[in-house]
């Protein structure tokens, strides 16, 4: 799906909305979903950042 026919899909659910007299609700339900996007993509939820062991080599300094 490329870019045109995902603006031309946007488009089409939004005035489908306004013209339902449903505007209200389906902001509502983008910022929820928005919201739920933004939690769930944290930080916390990625892994954890030691995938590979490190081992440590001890050697010899002066």
């Amino acid at each position: 799906m490329n870019f045109d026919k995902l603006t031309d899909f946007a488009i089409t659910i939004v005035l489908a909305a306004a013209l339902a007299g449903n505007l209200d609700s389906f902001t509502k339900w983008v910022y929820v979903a928005r919201a739920k996007l933004l939690y769930e993509s944290r930080t916390e939820t990625w892994g954890s950042p030691d995938f590979f062991e490190i081992k440590n080599h001890t050697t010899n300094r002066k």
